[in-house]
């Protein structure tokens, strides 16, 4: 992809392997390889289907030549060249870094090179795209459900506000009904994948990463057998289990209390392209 002539990325000296390896690649081998230790035991007649990962580019405007926009670029060509190529692109949000319209717009065009089906959540720095503007076609409601091969998939709109305990994302109480309905029908047994920008579990929540009435919908997903939580927003992949978050103390981390619980994972994905601290560091 660096020698692509006339790409965005043409050049640009980064190295995004970490990308590729510790998400669209490590990932896949979850889902395909069956003999390999992960959060699912594949219990779907077909293949699952394989995936790649992006989340948080912050594009701050509609420039193509800036650092972001180029990592960006390289994301998109470096799964371009993923061969078996994925099924379907997972974007956990945070497209632009504060509502950009023309970033937002540069966005979208950087992702249309993808071949395959892309599925997105939105981050704050999204905002809420007005219907047919920049960001609409990529995040429309802003949640999604999506069944593949034996496969559920779920995106949650997170949207930031301000509470008693400081800043934090909530699903809300009409998006909390509409979980209900799409989870009471759905197989306990058969695979499902959760995508949401900020995290569910409270990692650091003087940052706003977590998401404060995420409770009930934790207790109805502990119903079913093979559940992965996929989050973008703290820039830093990280593979949690229930156990070691609380273990660990990640915001002092409680699990809701229900009898029979199963354990979930949550997988922290590495932003694209925006070199910040992490509070895990």
């Amino acid at each position: 992809p660096d020698s692509e002539p006339g790409s965005l990325h043409k050049g640009y000296p980064m190295n995004r392997r970490d990308f590729v390896v510790q998400t669209a690649l490590a990932t896949a081998a979850i889902w395909v390889g069956g003999g390999l230790r992960g959060p699912f035991s594949l219990l779907a007649a077909a293949p699952p289907p394989t995936l790649a990962l992006l989340a948080d580019a912050h594009l701050p405007d509609g420039d193509p030549v800036n650092s972001e926009a180029r990592a960006r670029a390289r994301a998109v060509a470096e799964i371009k060249a993923l061969r078996p190529a994925p099924r379907l692109v997972l974007f956990a949000g945070d497209l632009a870094h504060d509502r950009h319209p023309r970033a937002l717009a540069l966005g979208e065009e950087i992702l249309s090179e993808l071949p395959m089906p892309v599925l997105a959540v939105r981050g704050e720095g999204d905002g809420r795209p007005p219907k047919g503007g920049a960001g609409w076609r990529l995040f429309e409601e802003g949640r999604f459900f999506h069944q593949e091969n034996g496969v559920t998939f779920l995106g949650l709109d997170t949207v930031l506000q301000k509470t008693p305990e400081g800043p934090a994302f909530a699903l809300g109480e009409a998006q909390q009904r509409w979980l209900e309905h799409v989870l009471s029908g759905l197989d306990p047994a058969a695979p499902l994948l959760v995508l949401s920008h900020a995290p569910l579990v409270p990692i650091f929540r003087a940052w706003g990463q977590w998401t404060a009435d995420s409770g009930p919908l934790l207790q109805r997903l502990a119903r079913f057998e093979n559940v992965l939580c996929l989050h973008g927003h703290v820039h830093q992949g990280e593979f949690l289990s229930d156990e070691k978050i609380e273990a660990e103390g990640f915001g002092h981390y409680r699990k809701p209390k229900t009898e029979n619980r199963k354990p979930l994972s949550h997988l922290a994905l590495p932003d694209t392209s925006w070199p910040l601290p992490s509070p895990l560091t």
